[in-house]
């Protein structure tokens, strides 16, 4: 693939929401939030602009961590039933 196709596959678009941790399924995978967890709180997601502001600052973190190959499976297609 040529880099504009590439850089255009790697494009992440993320959304933010608060949510109940006691929601949560615990899985063996882990992912290292300690870059955007200061950007993205309740206080935050309350306002549009803040709000805008921290997807920016998640994006910016995800794109930086797929660009250096950390975390390969986060960006990967998950395997269903349509993918075998």
């Amino acid at each position: 693939m040529g880099a504009k196709k590439t850089a255009k596959r790697s494009k992440v678009k993320p959304f933010v929401k608060v949510i109940n941790y006691n929601h949560l399924m615990p899985t063996r995978y882990t992912l290292d939030v300690e870059s955007f967890k200061s950007a993205v709180s309740t206080e935050a997601l309350e306002e549009t602009e803040s709000r805008k502001e921290a997807k920016k600052a998640v994006k910016k973190a995800l794109e930086e961590k797929h660009q250096a190959g950390k975390n390969k499976w986060f960006f990967q297609k998950l395997r269903g039933p349509s993918n075998r």
